[in-house]
Formats: structure tokens, sequence, C-alpha cells
């Protein structure tokens, strides 16, 4: 059995940041890696990462802090792996050598929230509070303005003069990515939370990664291609796969130290570092659409951590202040 973990909102702060600077690290390497097929690189992405997961969900299981996985279970992770890698690493990895890593990243964040809140509300009949109503309305007006800039990031990134074809698929790339993950996100919360440990789901996430991407690869790009991958873009493409893996396990900690607000806030600092990252070091396009997107795309999210606070009844205000006190420790 495992063991419950003490609350540390600070440790879960400084978790949440290394995974922020993490992904966005992360992300940095694979806008370099542009030139090569998108779905070579995000095959050998996942390589490192079930390389150090793996053997820790299988300790795991064998040590019994989690029984062995139902058999159900893993279909349908497997299921929805398939659609996360295809639809959502692989069209990511695309997007960034079209419209940037500065617009792709807060347009597949800020889809994949807005679509869990959609899926969470008219699938699974749950409740949203005022909070989350606003925070899906400003990541949504994040994502149509993000997508106004989607012109001058083509043809900052892209050498040939973009028709608007590209421009189209540019934005759509990534928001397909994010409604790919966020339906791998309800799957895991509500199809095999609980049963199956972070590690292995990560571990067979990336596994079905492996085995789908890595012949599909020998098709996209071939053996030619694939040959010509230099030692340097080899070296680029494992440190990608490592910061993501010490990304997930950085964020996994903060949710488990702190509340749900102070991961999500400090994780989406990624989207600023991402827009720093793209305009800085790739020189991709710079705009006042840019910033305004990236700027509700983290409000958004700040706000669908927060929690709407009740209104006590009068008879009930002297009782909730002693539960305050008791609850609180002191």
């Amino acid at each position: 059995m495992t063991q419950r973990t003490a609350p540390n909102p600070w440790l879960g702060l400084i978790c949440g940041v290394l995974a922020a600077v993490g992904y966005s690290l992360a992300n940095i390497c694979l806008r370099w890696l542009t030139d090569l097929d998108p779905i070579w690189v995000s095959f050998f992405k996942a390589i490192p990462t079930v390389v150090l997961l793996a053997p820790i969900a299988v300790w795991q299981v064998r040590s019994g802090r989690f029984p062995m996985p139902k058999a159900s279970s893993i279909f349908i992770l497997i299921v929805a792996a398939i659609i996360s890698q295809l639809l959502g690493n692989a069209m990511l990895q695309w997007s960034f050598g079209v419209v940037g890593v500065a617009m792709s990243v807060p347009l597949c964040l800020g889809t994949m929230i807005v679509v869990g809140v959609m899926i969470s509300k008219w699938l699974l009949q749950e409740s949203l509070t005022r909070w989350q109503s606003w925070g899906t309305a400003s990541l949504t007006l994040a994502l149509i303005i993000l997508s106004l800039a989607g012109r001058g990031a083509v043809q900052s990134v892209v050498e040939d003069t973009s028709g608007w074809l590209l421009i189209g698929a540019g934005i759509v790339a990534p928001m397909l990515a994010g409604i790919s993950y966020a339906f791998l996100s309800v799957v895991i919360r509500k199809g095999v939370s609980g049963e199956v440990s972070m590690f292995m789901t990560t571990s067979v996430i990336c596994a079905v990664g492996m085995a789908i991407l890595g012949p599909l690869s020998l098709y996209t790009a071939g053996l030619e291609e694939i040959s010509l991958t230099t030692s340097s873009q080899y070296v680029v493409l494992v440190i990608a796969g490592l910061l993501n893996a010490a990304a997930f396990v950085a964020l996994t900690l903060s949710f488990r130290y702190a509340p749900v607000i102070i991961g999500n806030a400090a994780n989406s600092l990624q989207n600023p570092l991402s827009a720093l990252a793209g305009v800085v070091l790739f020189h991709e396009a710079y705009s006042i659409n840019l910033i305004f997107g990236v700027v509700l795309t983290v409000l958004g999210v700040v706000m669908m951590g927060l929690r709407d606070r009740p209104r006590p009844e009068p008879a009930e205000e002297g009782q909730e202040i002693k539960s305050a006190v008791v609850d609180d420790g002191r």
C-alpha cells in the first residue's frame, strides 16, 4: 500500500516550475529538430521515457504497491495512446516546423483544457464552477486571438511563400494535438486512475508510441532519410526525451504535494517560456496577438484551478469556523 504524502505547497510549487522548465526545454529541443521527419522524432523521443519509467512501473507491481492492471484497462489505455501519439505528438511536432513553438504550445494547451471541460460537462455530466466557466472563456478567446497570428507565424518559420491551406493546417495541427491529449486525460482519469500507476500509464503510452511510430517512420521518412540523422541530432533527441520524462515526474510530484491550482499555475509558465524561446532563439513572428494569446492562456489555466468559495448558512457559520480550526491543526 502507498502512504499518503504530506502536503507541502512550496515543494509543489517548485516541482510545478521545474515541470514547466522541463517541458519548455524539451519543446526547444524538438523545435531544433523540425528538419527531421516528425514521426521519426516522436518515435525516438519516447525511448528515454520507457527506459527510465518502465522499470519503476514493473517494480511497483512486483512490490505490491500497485496491482497488475486489468486487461480491459490496458486495452482502453492502448487505444487512447494510439490516438494521442498519431494526432498528438506527431501533429504537434509537425506544427513546430510550420507555425513555430511560440504559437503551437499555447494553442495545444488551450485546446486541451477547453475540450476537457466540454467532455466533462456534456459527456460525463460534471458541473462547472464559476471559475472554470471564466477560465474556459479566457482560453477560448486566447485560441481565437492566437489564430489571428497564424499567417505571420507561418511566414516566419517556413521559407517558401505560404498559402492559406498551410496556415490553416498549421493552426489546426496543435489544436488536434490538444483534443487528443484531452481524450487521453479523460481515459486516464475515468478509466484507469487508481488502478494503474502514473509510471505504468506513461510507460504504456510511450511504448505504444514506439510500437506505432517506429514502423510508420520507415514509411514516412524511409531508411535513407533516417540514416542522414546526425550524431548531434541524436543527442538532442535523447535530451528531449529525458527532459520530457523528468518534466512528467516533476508535474506528478507537484500535484501530489500541492493543490491542483498551484501545479497548473506553475506549469502554465511553459507558455510564456515557449513564446520567448520561439521569438528569441528561432526568430518566430512577434505580434500583439501572440502576446495577448499567451497571457489569456496562462490566465485561463490559473482560473481553471480556482475554487468557488461556498456561502455558509447563517446558522452554520459558527460551526464552520470551529471545523476550519480543527482541520488546520490548531
